[in-house]
């Protein structure tokens, strides 16, 4: 007996690594002679920045920088600061790993120590945590029907996502601008922060063309100035992005971050540090899902001979819904010794806990705050602080269990002092995607066997039981359904109970 298999490819995500990788940093630092001497450090902070990824074989590198920042009062009692730069570069052997695979790294700071030595040098150390994940597309075939040999199958039609196009990279921005008119000369950064918000993203065969803009916020120090300058600027963005796989036809969603962000002080015209150069270092992580549905084999026999069935489960996810929303975060704050103004006002995502119940996605996190002041007495002062936010929203039913995928952004932040409290707002963006998982037992291969049928009557009765299924009936006496519906002029596929039948041979 000869048997012809049909079936269709699908395509889906595959993990092939997700793992933390450490690096240190330690800095002994001599302050310039430029740089006043130090009275009290304030605050030491690592900034990570990704400049690439790459894979060759089954090792995956990532080179990066840390940016050691020191903010300290100098003895006149402004505001200073300092920073270094250390190179790295952590490299990882991932098996299974290959050109078609995605490759993402999230590095953030665990933790940074700064020890004053004496009034000129520093003693720095830290820890930058580098996630590490591999992913590429995995393409199976699915069995979806088998003819010959007279073949009965019992399919279901499957709805699902494919996923058609996996795909990391990145992209560079540059720009020189220029400070505020009005504004002092740029001596040193103390701040920088951006973040990229997609208005519009166009598919075409293969690329994407993306619109939006670098929300940009640096903040400087000028010499003989005690308040820090912010600078808030758009950096547009025009880009296409190679996706391989992603069409007019393709669900697609887009997720840019921001790997690094450098900000130098130039001279104008005139001489002045007035003009800032920005360079930014975007990662675009792209997928394209294609609605797909096919008729998964269910259950099968032969009406000829003997068949054995091999099965499996398969995951089938289904994208429902892409979002983007904007929300507040707001909390009120009584510091130590009181509070005069803010002079910087630093802000770093923490990883927020995320939960889909009843259909409602929840999203608790907190923004670990930076704030140098001014007390109630005038002195520059320091503190850290959380500012917890909730994101809630309904979601789209879909079927089978909802998963989310969400990122929180964070936009902007806006602080007040009133009777020596200080209440800061921030803006937040989530953005993510909503899936539907469903599990499914399939039948993946059959295959004949030399079981030969035992012989019976032409017709047999059959009292059948509540609502006892056709496809069982027939599966049992090795008939078809159709056969059992035409001789007892049957019109559904159930028998009602006790209902006697009439079951042919074929």
């Amino acid at each position: 007996m000869e048997l012809q298999h049909t079936t269709q490819s699908v395509g889906s995500l595959e993990t092939v690594y997700d793992g933390k990788l450490e690096q240190t940093v330690d800095g002994d630092i001599t302050l310039p002679e430029y740089c006043p001497d130090i009275l009290r450090i304030l605050k030491c902070s690592v900034e990570p920045a990704v400049h690439a990824v790459q894979a060759s074989g089954e090792r995956a590198a990532i080179e990066g920088s840390a940016r050691v920042n020191v903010l300290y009062a100098a003895e006149d009692g402004s505001l200073q600061s300092f920073e270094q730069s250390y190179p790295f570069t952590r490299t990882a052997d991932i098996g299974g790993l290959n050109e078609q695979a995605a490759l993402q790294a999230r590095v953030k700071a665990e933790f940074a120590n700064g020890r004053a030595v004496s009034q000129r040098r520093l003693d720095v150390h830290g820890m930058l945590s580098i996630q590490l994940l591999a992913r590429r597309r995995r393409e199976e075939a699915v069995l979806t029907g088998v003819s010959g040999g007279g073949m009965q199958v019992l399919s279901e039609p499957l709805r699902l996502s494919s996923l058609e196009a996996l795909h990391s990279t990145s992209f560079t921005l540059s720009e020189v601008i220029e400070v505020e008119a009005g504004a002092p000369a740029v001596d040193q950064i103390i701040l920088r922060h951006a973040v990229a918000v997609t208005q519009e993203v166009k598919a075409i065969k293969n690329k994407l063309l993306v619109k939006g803009g670098l929300e940009v916020r640096v903040v400087y120090r000028s010499r003989g100035i005690k308040e820090p300058v912010q600078v808030l600027h758009t950096m547009p963005i025009s880009q296409i992005i190679e996706a391989p796989g992603v069409s007019e036809d393709t669900a697609n969603t887009l997720r840019l971050t921001v790997s690094s962000l450098d900000a130098a002080p130039k001279a104008d015209g005139s001489g002045a540090a007035r003009l800032l150069e920005l360079t930014v270092r975007v990662g675009a992580d792209v997928r394209g899902y294609a609605p797909a549905e096919l008729p998964v084999v269910k259950d099968a026999y032969s009406t000829q001979g003997g068949l054995s069935l091999e099965t499996r489960r398969l995951e089938s996810r289904q994208l429902v819904e892409s979002f983007r929303e904007t929300f507040l975060a707001r909390e009120t704050y009584d510091l130590p010794g009181g509070i005069q103004s803010v002079l910087l006002l630093g802000g770093e995502m923490l990883p927020p806990e995320t939960t889909v119940k009843n259909d409602t996605l929840l999203v608790a996190g907190k923004l670990k705050l930076s704030i140098i002041y001014l007390d109630g007495e005038g002195q520059i002062a320091a503190a850290d602080k959380d500012l917890p936010y909730t994101f809630k929203r309904n979601l789209k039913r879909g079927e089978g269990a909802l998963s989310a995928e969400v990122e929180i952004d964070l936009l902007g932040m806006q602080e007040s002092v009133s009777g020596g409290s200080l209440e800061v707002r921030a803006e937040l963006a989530a953005s993510g995607e909503f899936f539907a998982a469903q599990t499914h037992s399939i039948v993946s291969a059959v295959t004949p066997t030399e079981e030969e049928l035992p012989r019976r009557s032409p017709l047999t009765i059959y009292f059948a039981g509540d609502n006892e299924p056709l496809w069982e009936i027939a599966k049992r006496y090795r008939t078809t359904m159709d056969a059992v519906r035409l001789e007892n002029e049957l019109g559904g596929d159930t028998a009602n109970a006790g209902q006697m039948l009439l079951i042919p041979s074929v």
